[in-house]
């Protein structure tokens, strides 16, 4: 089991490397020439700006994102090529602690078992996430992956009260800030909080209910992370500056019937499509999951389990739960656009998929090894276990055969940010650079416009280098 943690954790530390040739994109200038002018405060501000003065080419009420991308704005370029470290070694250890305190509870007390877990389950979230680039490399997009990031570490707080002797008002406290933080990314990432928020507060009330001592002691914890969370999308629904976008977007406004029956049939739709487009990294998933719990000590019942209450009913409420949150996930922009969220969005639906299936596995897997427990069982997990590691160390040489397009990216980038600031000591206003299209990593030059200023990007990107206006070209 060890080589099956040390693999995906060299293919996340790749990423991390990969990461160090990352450079501002897209809504990065319209944040930083904010920053620059306004500072972090201002910019904050912005969140209660009103009329022509809101429309500033990023969604002003996500308050979240604004503090994070000043913060890393704060470092210079810098802070973008630590982006994908920050990402990864955050979720990394949330995860790692919520396992943890989950192994705790149950009894369960292989570190490597955890360990291989939270490198495989992070790992396969972003190699076969639909927009790896977005929600790791771009500064401004990765507010999709930091909504998880901070609502694993709500649930790692929860967890943690479980796991001591008596309640910790401290952890109480500390909830409202992560909470209030988590839910101030964006609209989608708060739906995926609140929704998968709610099922871990029906979880503890059912337990609460029947007398159980951890339940008794985190369903306030829970119940405080719920309202913070239900307060923070008030608060981005109620943003003064929404009002002006809202006015900029076209598209009819989905009835709620239609939002909730749209949300349940693209969710569907995406689970689907996404077994039926990415099998064998799904069936891998899968496999090495199932064959945690007979690898890694899970003793078998010492009577015969009753295979229909420990195995088929949490199976069918996992399966609903998972859809359930990813049509939260959808809700958003089907009620807004009448359309499933753009890939990046999808991410969090992906995340919830795996952690489902992993799920799942596991389940399947102790079952199995409660009426089937021998030797030949664990060779044969362990030899399911070898293939599967073989296999991801395959998926990461084609991570690495990317990194040759990024290190591209970053030359060119660097060279036309030299060309731009040249221009402007020069006394240049308009200037026509360099256009950077790398559409195989899922980078599109979207500075790029057959006018000066044809694009929010654009005017972004001049009035941060302090010219009239600037365009991409070929």
């Amino acid at each position: 089991m060890l080589l099956g943690a040390i693999i995906p954790l060299i293919g996340l530390a790749l990423m991390v490397y990969i990461g160090i040739y990352n450079r501002y994109w897209g809504d990065d200038w319209c944040y930083n020439f904010d920053f620059k002018t306004l500072g972090i405060d201002g910019a904050i501000k912005t969140y209660s700006m009103t009329g022509a003065e809101a429309l500033r080419g990023y969604a002003n009420n996500r308050y979240s994102l604004t503090l994070i991308s000043g913060l890393l704005y704060l470092t210079g370029i810098f802070g973008a090529k630590i982006t994908a470290a920050l990402v990864i070694v955050s979720w990394f250890i949330g995860l790692f602690w919520v396992l943890s305190n989950v192994s705790k509870l149950v009894g369960f007390s292989s570190k490597i078992a955890v360990l291989l877990g939270t490198a495989t389950l992070l790992y396969y979230v972003l190699y076969i996430s639909p927009q790896r680039f977005q929600i790791l490399y771009w500064t401004a997009g990765i507010h999709y992956s930091l909504a998880i990031i901070c609502g694993i570490y709500l649930l790692g707080l929860i967890t943690f009260q479980a796991t001591r002797k008596s309640r910790s008002m401290l952890v109480d406290i500390i909830i409202i800030p992560v909470a209030f933080l988590a839910g101030g990314f964006s609209e989608t990432g708060n739906a995926f909080l609140l929704a998968s928020m709610s099922f871990v507060l029906a979880a503890v009330w059912f337990f609460k209910v029947r007398k159980t001592d951890w339940a008794v002691r985190i369903f306030p914890t829970t119940l405080i992370a719920f309202t913070t969370l239900f307060v923070s999308l008030l608060v981005l629904a109620f943003a003064p500056s929404n009002a002006t976008r809202t006015e900029v977007v076209s598209a009819e406004r989905s009835g709620v019937l239609e939002t909730i029956y749209l949300s349940f049939l693209f969710s569907f739709d995406f689970m689907v499509v996404s077994i039926k487009s990415l099998p064998v990294p799904h069936l891998v998933f899968f496999a090495v999951f199932m064959s945690l719990p007979i690898l890694s000590g899970v003793a078998p019942s010492e009577k015969r389990a009753d295979i229909f209450r420990d195995g088929v009913i949490p199976i069918l409420t996992s399966v609903i739960i998972v859809w359930l949150i990813i049509s939260a996930v959808h809700a958003p922009s089907v009620m807004f656009y009448g359309a499933p969220p753009d890939p990046r969005g999808k991410s969090l639906a992906r995340f919830a998929m795996l952690v489902g299936i992993a799920v799942i596995a596991w389940i399947i897997g102790k079952e199995i090894n409660f009426k089937w427990n021998n030797k030949w069982l664990v060779l044969l997990s362990i030899f399911v276990m070898t293939i599967c590691a073989v296999y991801t160390a395959r998926t990461i040489t084609r991570v690495y055969a990317g990194l040759p397009a990024y290190i591209y990216r970053a030359e060119l980038w660097d060279e036309r940010d030299a060309f731009i600031k040249e221009a402007v000591r020069q006394n240049q206003t308009q200037v026509e650079v360099l256009v950077i299209d790398m559409k195989g990593l899922g980078v599109q030059d979207i500075m790029k416009s057959k006018d000066m200023n044809g694009n929010w990007v654009a005017t972004c990107g001049a009035q941060f280098y302090g010219l009239e206006a600037i365009r991409a070209g070929d």
